[in-house]
């Protein structure tokens, strides 16, 4: 059995990666956090012409219809430049659009997904941050044939340059699903400050926000069984983004290791230092190899959510790992701006716990298997 990428993933690899060098390198990704802009648009659309965001799209809907491990590979390359941009939530939704959604509403708004016109997220988490179909309790209450909105979600990815919101709400039948326009009248988007400036998050308020039965996704019944497979999914993508930025941030600091000397010699000749290299690297492949697994089990066997909760636990200390440690083998200077190891390390520190933190994904996992 073959347990590689496939020379046509490869070939996706190293498009991305001469893309992402020559585009958006470390210092333009600084840049963009500096403007205040949440993305470059520019970038954004250079993407949609090359077919990023139709990867996974269904080919009868505008798309490449590929598999969610093509999407990985685009997604650790990203983590490794810390690339600013709503690509993973914009996946995440367009999956669950092609899962749960009705063949007017795949029609509607996929092919603009994958053609890079249409921006779209998920918004799923609220104030009890709890991602069981229980936290959940924004109310959708019935008035005449459309449904009314209420309450308050927090940390919608990308909420506050998303065209389109797809928000989980409880009706009288159990959790659906529904795709609210950004500009859509009662609607509040507030962006969140976050200890990391190359991520995007927003709190978005429901003051008896109006949606019709044509943007009405699924039935309560079976939404939150669907909704679930679509966040491990993400879960996986994410991981594998939190991979690729703890490979970078362990290559950091060990080029850093090589030239910075101390004692007439270079720090990485010291076996404190060694020591912990050698533990970040370890760290690093494990979570790599669950990753990928990860990513193949989500579109093809029933029992993904184990192997998707211990990718994400591993990733999780893989990158908060590389990124503390990365600052401490750099020293004084690691704490500073213009030092690129503390930019790693606030993407570890905001990532831990998106999508739930390795405490949460070991319980889970216990669950799962009926421990």
């Amino acid at each position: 059995m073959d347990f590689g990428f496939s020379d046509e993933q490869e070939q996706l690899r190293t498009q991305l990666r001469r893309f992402l060098d020559s585009e958006c390198p470390l210092e333009r990704v600084r840049r963009i956090c500096e403007s205040g802009e949440v993305f470059d648009r520019a970038l954004w659309a250079k993407m949609a012409g090359l077919g990023w965001h139709a990867l996974t799209v269904p080919a009868e809907h505008g798309g490449l219809g590929l598999a969610w491990e093509d999407l990985v590979v685009i997604a650790e390359e990203l983590g490794k430049n810390l690339y600013p941009s709503p690509f993973l939530a914009n996946a995440a939704a367009a999956r669950a659009i092609a899962e749960i959604g009705s063949e007017a509403q795949k029609r509607r708004w996929l092919p603009a997904i994958a053609e890079g016109e249409l921006i779209a997220t998920i918004a799923l988490l609220e104030d009890s941050d709890d991602l069981s179909e229980h936290g959940v309790q924004l109310l959708a209450e019935p008035s005449g044939d459309d449904m009314i909105l209420s309450g308050r979600k927090m940390f919608v990815p990308y909420g506050q340059v998303a065209d389109l919101l797809l928000v989980a709400a409880r009706e009288a039948g159990g959790v659906s699903l529904f795709a609210v326009p950004a500009d859509a009248p009662g609607l509040t988007v507030t962006p969140l400050v976050l200890i990391d400036d190359t991520q995007a998050s927003a709190e978005v308020s429901f003051e008896a926000v109006s949606v019709g039965p044509a943007d009405h996704m699924g039935e309560p019944a079976s939404v939150w069984a669907e909704l679930s497979k679509v966040v491990d999914a993400a879960t996986v993508a994410l991981s594998a983004e939190m991979v690729g930025a703890a490979s970078a941030a362990l290559e950091l600091a060990a080029g850093y290791a090589k030239v910075r000397k101390q004692f007439g010699q270079a720090i990485g000749r010291f076996q404190g230092v060694k020591h912990c290299l050698a533990e970040i690297l370890v760290a690093v492949e494990s979570a790599r190899s669950l990753v990928y697994y990860a990513s193949w089990a989500v579109d093809n066997v029933p029992d993904a959510a184990v192997h998707v909760s211990m990718a994400k636990a591993y990733a999780s200390r893989a990158l908060d790992e590389a990124g503390e440690d990365g600052v401490q083998i750099h020293g004084a200077i690691g704490f500073t701006w213009e030092c690129d190891a503390q930019l790693y390390h606030k993407r570890g520190r905001y990532c831990r716990n998106l999508l739930g933190s390795p405490e949460y994904h070991h319980e889970r996992l216990l669950t799962l298997q009926g421990i």
